[in-house]
């Protein structure tokens, strides 16, 4: 009676207030701790006692208020009398008869009722699981349909494929980038030549030997032990030699053959370089090209270097080095015929600067290398280091020499990183080369059609003057000045500041032979100069863009003229051609008015200057210039 009184307090108060349903749902909670709450399951045989119905959802309601049944402990006895039952929703139940939110299912049609099938009466019938309240077993409305389509694992064969930028990757790699080294230099034949020696000569795996073997080294006899000298001999302890041409299959070929005043060794990789250029297709190829390409120069070059009491034959060195082609350059900044880097050309006495570059004049280069080659010789003694330097540098083949205390080429070949790969086959191909350029008959060159070789008349020009001014005076094309002078980057020789005293100069170039009197004449009646233009010297702080404007003449034009990349920055000193007359500016600038301090300046040796702040100035670099802190 304890719990009744509450309850029947709060009817009386859901009565007043219309809290009905709710009273409903309290009591059910209620239920559990009543000990009649079992007295709702019905036993087997009796029938069950009316349930209460739950309200009748509102039409302002969301959705009905669920009615929980008191929890009572799963009986088996009573599970298993009818399974069945339990899951079967009674004809006259709101969800058979009023289908409600989240109740039922929905479909585009109806769709036809499977018969269910026969049950045999003599077979018992196994009980099923109930199924869970809510879902009802459906027939899928739609039918499978095809699978879609799988993409192709590569593309088209007439596809576009992107190619990656070249100008933006060397920005990335700041310089060069791997591709750009192992492609060298911009030559047909190098190139081929380079693919030809990847298949000929592999680089090796050093310490690594193909196949397997369980045999030991075997002891040194009693005959002491035996040196071999790897070229054209073998040199044992007891001083016998032995030719090593005799066991070569092709070995009364090669002694057939006329040597170059270079003293060639025979080395395998030499004959190997020879049987390409005999045997193979792309060596035929390659040798016809350069046979033809060497009439432009050889003679020339020879004579140069006789004159510096050099071997003659050195002359295939810049065939390797370039092809003899004069404006060739390498990604890594080596350029002309003998594939000179700046500072190396620098040290040779070649000017190289904004306005001429002499690593591209095929004369003033030949006489730089065989000053170099010469001393190369001087320090190392033979050829072959010599040579073997000219690639790898002096220092690192010093390097080499100390370390394994020998100044045998052949030897140092033979040690793991003793010379590098590519000088290792550098001094066979150019031995290889002039044997075959000393031999054309023998490789079926002789009759391959060689080049003109180059022939000029040189003319003396002041500075400032325009190679398309020369080419009119001679009365030729443009281009053919510009073919024969590509040391002159800007088009025109380097312009000249006056100087008390100093004598004004004169620049060699070069015209097509039979055509440097006339030149000369007709120069002669013309201004020594261009009128037009002036020397500029800039200072500390000068921008293309402010001497642009300061002489009345656009940007892009002061570039073009004076041969200014994009992005480069202009060292005080830098002499450039600007309009003589300066025009005024469309918009005159206003008066400045200037800041300075109300105390009178008055130091010892110093005076008060006024300096024009530019972009990119900072106060230690404007410090620097005028040495004050």
């Amino acid at each position: 009676m304890a719990r009744v009184r509450p309850l029947a307090r709060a009817s009386l108060l859901a009565a007043l207030f219309g809290l009905t349903p709710l009273l409903t749902a309290l009591s059910v909670r209620a239920a559990p701790d009543n000990k009649t709450a079992d007295a709702g399951a019905a036993e087997p045989g009796k029938p069950k006692p009316a349930e209460a119905k739950p309200a009748e959802p509102k039409p302002g309601d969301a959705r009905p208020k669920a009615v929980e049944k008191p929890r009572a402990k799963p009986d088996k006895a009573k599970a298993a009398s009818k399974p069945s039952e339990a899951a079967k929703p009674s004809e006259t139940s709101p969800a058979a008869t009023d289908p409600q939110r989240g109740v039922g299912t929905r479909s585009l049609g109806a769709l036809p009722a499977e018969p269910a099938p026969p049950v045999s009466e003599a077979a018992p019938s196994k009980p099923t699981k109930p199924e869970k309240p809510g879902k009802v077993a459906t027939r899928p409305a739609h039918q499978k349909g095809k699978p879609p389509h799988k993409p192709s694992p590569t593309l088209p064969p007439d596809a576009a494929r992107a190619e990656p930028d070249r100008a933006a990757r060397q920005k990335i790699a700041d310089g060069p980038t791997d591709e750009d080294l192992r492609a060298g230099k911009d030559d047909p034949e190098l190139r081929s030549l380079r693919a030809a020696e990847r298949v000929l000569f592999p680089r090796p795996l050093a310490g690594v030997e193909p196949g397997w073997s369980w045999d030991l080294p075997s002891a040194i006899g009693g005959t002491g032990p035996e040196v071999i000298v790897q070229g054209t001999a073998s040199l044992h302890s007891d001083d016998t030699r032995h030719d090593a041409l005799d066991g070569a299959p092709d070995a009364a070929w090669l002694k057939s053959l006329a040597l170059p005043n270079l003293p060639v060794v025979l080395d395998e990789f030499v004959i190997k370089y020879l049987r390409f250029y005999r045997d193979s297709p792309a060596g035929k190829s390659i040798g016809k090209v350069w046979a033809k390409k060497s009439g432009r120069y050889t003679a020339a070059i020879k004579t140069e270097l006789a004159r510096a009491g050099v071997p003659t034959d050195l002359v295939w060195l810049s065939m390797i080095e370039s092809g003899h082609n004069p404006t060739i350059s390498s990604p890594a900044g080596a350029a002309g015929l003998w594939q000179f880097m700046p500072d190396a050309g620098r040290t040779y006495g070649l000017t190289v600067d904004r306005w001429v570059d002499e690593r591209l004049d095929p004369e003033r280069s030949t006489e730089a290398a065989s000053r170099y080659l010469s001393d190369l010789y001087r320090r190392f003694g033979s050829w072959e280091l010599a040579i073997a330097s000219y690639n790898m540098g002096y220092g690192g083949l010093s390097k080499s020499i100390r370390k394994y205390n020998s100044n045998d080429f052949w030897e140092l070949v033979r040690y793991e990183a003793g010379i590098p790969w590519e000088t290792t086959l550098y001094v066979p191909k150019i031995f290889a080369l002039a044997i075959v350029m000393n031999n054309k008959k023998a490789f079926g060159l002789d009759t391959v059609e060689v080049d003109a070789p180059e022939a000029f008349d040189v003319v003396l020009v002041g500075p400032s003057v325009a190679l398309e001014d020369v080419a009119r005076a001679a009365g030729v094309p443009e281009s053919s000045v510009n073919a024969l002078n590509p040391g002159y980057l800007a088009g025109r020789t380097p312009p000249w500041v006056a100087a008390i005293g100093a004598p004004k100069p004169s620049w060699r170039v070069r015209v097509p032979a039979g055509k440097g009197a006339q030149c000369t004449s007709a120069l002669a009646r013309l201004s020594s100069d261009d009128d037009s233009l002036a020397a500029y010297v800039s200072k500390f702080g000068d921008t293309v863009e402010s001497i642009a404007n300061a002489h009345g003449v656009s940007e892009a034009r002061l570039r073009a003229l004076n041969h200014v990349e994009p992005k480069e920055v202009l060292v005080a000193g830098t002499v450039l051609l600007v309009p003589r007359a300066p025009r005024l500016a469309a918009v005159a600038p206003n008066d400045e008015a200037v800041v300075v301090p109300p105390r009178e300046f008055a130091y010892a040796e110093r005076s008060r200057l006024f300096y024009r702040v530019l972009q990119g100035d900072t106060l230690g670099k404007v410090a620097n210039v005028f040495s004050v802190s």
